[in-house]
């Protein structure tokens, strides 16, 4: 009799973690959803506003961004233009391998590329 008891027990327990396990991947399902939707909505919001924006002021903006100058990734490293440069503090992202390697010299195309 008690080994009965003890196998309910253990079944309601195993059935209540499984309901829980359940419960947590359809909030994981439905909380993507979410996300997806808030995006798509945050996505119209701001078409609908650009619509309302008047050339001149589309124009200036642009000018105001200054895409056409060259990035500096690094003190004398001048880069891509195009884009917008976001300073961090340097403990943010911490590496130990440098994502772009420079090399000196010429950019002639007859230079053998350096090992």
């Amino acid at each position: 009799m008690i080994a009965v008891v003890i196998f309910v027990i253990l079944v309601a327990i195993f059935l209540l973690n499984l309901l829980i396990a359940q419960l947590n991947g359809a909030y994981q399902v439905v909380y993507e959803d979410m996300v997806g939707y808030a995006r798509l909505n945050r996505a119209a919001t701001i078409v609908t506003t650009l619509e309302q924006v008047s050339e001149k002021r589309w124009s200036r903006f642009l000018q105001s961004q200054k895409f056409e100058e060259r990035l500096e990734f690094g003190e004398g490293d001048i880069g891509l233009p195009g884009g917008l440069q976001v300073t961090e503090t340097s403990n943010a992202k911490p590496t130990n391998v440098a994502a772009i390697r420079r090399f000196g010299g010429s950019t002639s195309r007859a230079t053998p590329w350096p090992e």
